[in-house]
């Protein structure tokens, strides 16, 4: 026999098991049931809450400034500073 009608008999005997195996696969799963399903996995655990802050934290309004640009440097600086912190000009 020649090589290549060797490997097509190997190939029908294959294809011949696999369908062989898949039938009676088939029938069993018919009979007896499909396989259970593996369990899901527990979600995992909550964060927990941030601690609630006091009532004067959260009632407190916050302080907005108002600001002028230094004639030196640039900056802005807030009106109540007596001069600016980066070149030490006075303000008007």
């Amino acid at each position: 026999m020649g090589l290549l009608l060797k490997l097509a008999l190997l190939g029908v005997a294959l294809y011949a098991a696999y369908k062989t195996f898949s039938r009676w696969k088939g029938l069993y799963d018919r009979f007896v049931g499909p396989p259970p399903a593996p369990p899901k996995p527990a979600p995992p655990p909550r964060a927990p809450e941030p601690a609630p802050t006091t009532q004067a934290a959260q009632a407190r309004p916050k302080v907005i400034e108002e600001t002028v640009q230094c004639a030196g440097c640039g900056a802005y600086v807030s009106t109540a500073a007596e001069k600016c912190g980066h070149c030490g000009r006075p303000l008007p």
